[in-house]
């Protein structure tokens, strides 16, 4: 399987797709991001380094990974700059599996931290920094949008079973000699202007059509370079990435402290998490799988199971785990599962 460095996988395969119009893909009408309204409003008057927005790239994640491992990459993307695609081609989520995304109709962006500058430990930070982005997005689709968003461990982000979201957290490389330690680069993808008939799978949603189940009516709006629609995208990426930075900077201060999962922080994670407390089947490498409750979070923020039933293989039959509740608990992180799925699924 794939792991991210940080500990941390995310399933984005499910955020792309291709606009369905009759069996041709035809570009969509939707306006652009605003990068010059995003520019002044992040960069001049807020606090990020950089912000660029290209028209098309195969994956935000691979272009600066690629980028980090040459001279210099400090310099030109320092902490919290961004890179923003209008169009994904050839982005890989978990496990290697391939998505894209249609022009103009999601956001797909990159933001370059590095925990462990000035010195800085980041050994407590990196095991948080997807769920706290999670964490921003709700957030920001409840406070902003009236959207009732969940997360779900590790780091999706969904609507009644619906993803709208998926994030992934990787290690870059960095050159030799190079100062201001690790570096992260923080992959999210938010399905913004999908339509129905663009959705890549039935549990998959998007702003757009959340709204629409709230009674704004903006799905059924004329095209989706209408008025209604046109500013949508910058909207939401804006903040987004406001709230990114408020909550890594709440990080950054809590885990110099001590226990994140233990903070205000922590339990804001917690709360937006309608993992825990679910009945969870957990699929691991080999074709193994362990069932039972999903009862809390770890300080790495694994998630930790207490399980019932396990079995070896796809095709082997479940056993009971036997023990007090307490000797039946497990931790598992990020990248010790293949997929985590409701228990009856």
């Amino acid at each position: 399987m794939t792991q991210d460095s940080t500990g941390s996988t995310a399933s984005t395969e499910a955020l792309g797709g291709t606009v369905n119009t009759g069996g041709e893909q035809q570009p969509t009408t939707a306006s652009p991001l605003d990068a010059a309204w995003l520019r002044q409003q992040l960069v001049a008057e807020g606090p990020y380094s950089r912000l660029r927005v290209v028209e098309a790239v195969d994956s935000t994640n691979l272009q600066l990974s690629r980028a980090a491992g040459e001279p210099g990459f400090a310099e030109t993307w320092p902490h919290l700059s961004v890179l923003t695609a209008e169009e994904q081609t050839g982005a890989t989520g978990r496990l290697g599996r391939g998505w894209s995304s249609p022009p103009r109709t999601s956001l797909s962006t990159s933001v370059v931290l590095r925990p462990g500058r000035d010195g800085v430990d980041p050994t407590r930070q990196l095991p948080w920094i997807s769920l706290v982005a999670g964490l921003s997005l709700v957030e920001v689709l409840r406070e902003r949008h009236g959207i009732p968003a969940q997360l779900k461990w590790p780091n999706d982000v969904h609507i009644d079973g619906r993803k709208i979201s998926g994030i992934l957290a990787v290690l870059a490389p960095v050159p030799a000699g190079a100062a201001g330690g690790v570096t992260v680069v923080l992959g999210i993808g938010i399905n913004v202007l999908l339509r129905a008939e663009d959705l890549p799978t039935p549990t998959s949603t998007s702003v757009l059509l959340e709204l629409d189940r709230l009674g704004e009516g903006r799905a059924s709006a004329a095209g989706a370079g209408s008025p209604d629609l046109a500013t949508l995208r910058t909207e939401v990426l804006a903040a987004l990435l406001e709230r990114l930075a408020q909550n890594l900077a709440d990080l950054e201060g809590v885990a110099a402290r001590g226990s994140v999962r233990d903070s205000a922080l922590g339990a804001r994670v917690q709360e937006v998490m309608d993992t825990l407390g679910q009945e969870v089947r957990v699929e691991l490498p080999g074709g193994g799988a362990e069932s039972g409750t999903a009862v809390g979070l770890q300080d790495d923020g694994s998630l930790q199971v207490e399980v019932t039933r396990r079995r070896s293989a796809p095709e082997a039959p479940w056993e009971a785990v036997e023990g007090s509740a307490a000797q039946r608990r497990r931790p598992f992180s990020a990248g010790d599962v293949i997929h985590l799925r409701r228990a009856q699924a």
